[in-house]
């Protein structure tokens, strides 16, 4: 079971959205942000030289997962994230996600889920996670 106020970040190489579990007995996700490419600062980092066989689609969406992290880690270090984070993401951004976070992050999540549900509905996607 989902803790009430767990932050559930649901991300691909493209986008991320941002919920919070405002349910007590049964989980029901508030939508709090929706975060693209634009809406993250270059300053948050991106993902360096793309090596010679990356296309232009896989670097831009490493950037982005990259430049996610980062705004989580910040988030985390200004205790802006509650104890319990759960991490939703397709395999791939998983995989790059995982080594750059910071260890204040790392200790809030509490699930990691290998799975592509940025575009489920709030219900799917409560469903999916009641199921884990």
């Amino acid at each position: 079971m989902l803790a009430t106020n767990a932050f559930v970040v649901v991300a691909d190489g493209t986008s991320a959205h941002f919920y919070k579990n405002i349910g007590h007995d049964a989980i029901s996700l508030e939508h709090l942000e929706t975060v693209t490419p634009n809406s993250l600062s270059h300053a948050e980092g991106v993902a360096g030289r793309a090596p010679v066989e990356q296309s232009p689609q896989e670097h831009g969406e490493a950037s982005f997962t990259t430049q996610l992290v980062h705004r989580l880690n910040a988030m985390a270090l200004a205790n802006a994230l509650p104890a319990e984070v759960v991490i939703v993401a397709d395999p791939s951004s998983l995989g790059q996600m995982r080594p750059l976070y910071h260890a204040e992050l790392r200790k809030r999540i509490t699930l990691e889920v290998p799975k592509t549900l940025v575009k489920a509905s709030l219900q799917d996607l409560a469903t999916a996670l009641a199921k884990l």
